[in-house]
């Protein structure tokens, strides 16, 4: 686990997405977090903001796609700061009922076939504008 977190912090300084640790481990892009990485419980936490914009994007990676899909978060409003910013939309092909706009849920302890996925994702990720309404992709 320790390799898979050394190796995937490498790939986030050398595409400039250092995580901020006194922001909570968040990684901007272009002024947009769009992710965070923290440990807790002895578990690493890997997470990417906003899910609500991947609806024009495929994949022909069939297991990326399941991966996609199974860390999409359903809105369990209200959360914090009493959030109310769920919506309907489609993330890579598949359509999908309130989804959070503040949340993905977490990778945890990825092996490093994951963390394949979660740079490919990022690269999606940075491909998008975060939801205006969002919290923490424009919490800077």
């Amino acid at each position: 686990m320790r390799e898979n977190a050394l190796k995937f912090a490498a790939y986030l300084n050398e595409n400039q997405l250092t995580p901020n640790m006194s922001a909570w481990g968040k990684f901007t892009y272009n002024g947009y977090n769009l992710g965070h990485m923290w440990i807790e419980n002895n578990n690493w936490m890997f997470e990417i903001f906003d899910y609500l914009h991947f609806g024009d994007f495929s994949d022909g990676d069939e297991e990326f796609t399941k991966a996609v899909h199974d860390h999409v978060s359903i809105c369990g409003a209200p959360c914090h700061d009493e959030c109310w910013r769920a919506k309907d939309v489609k993330i890579f092909g598949k359509e999908f009922k309130s989804v959070c706009s503040q949340h993905s849920r977490a990778f945890v302890n990825p092996d490093g076939k994951t963390i394949e996925h979660i740079k490919k994702l990022i690269e999606y990720s940075k491909k998008t504008t975060p939801y205006a309404q969002q919290y923490h992709p424009n919490f800077l």
